[in-house]
């Protein structure tokens, strides 16, 4: 499996691009990076979800665990969540299953 970094000399702003458009009932708010390689997402749930999910242990195999249905994101980040609610991940130009829409789905 590939590892995915975002390259900050490359990209030295970072995922700084906001989303316009997402969906409230789970994002608070939401931003992009588009690489050659795909995009980078920096998300943040809202304030509902956080009460659902106020952690997410990094429990990838254990099928009971919301983690487990993040398996096949790339570049996954978790390390800000329970601070503050942020998630990253990439999604590379020819991934057509874990993409920000099935994060999205993830939580609906």
């Amino acid at each position: 499996m590939e590892n995915y970094e975002l390259d900050y000399e490359l990209y030295p702003d970072g995922i700084s691009n906001e989303l316009k458009i997402f969906e409230e009932s789970v994002w608070d708010r939401g931003y992009y990076l588009e690489t050659e390689e795909g995009v980078w997402y920096e998300i943040y749930v809202n304030d509902k979800i956080k009460s659902y999910y106020p952690t997410i242990e990094e429990d990838f195999n254990n099928i009971d665990s919301i983690s487990y249905n993040f398996r096949g994101f790339k570049g996954l980040w978790l390390g800000n969540y329970e601070d503050s609610s942020q998630i990253t991940f990439f999604v590379p130009n020819d991934e057509k299953e874990f993409t920000f829409n099935e994060m999205t789905n993830i939580f609906i």
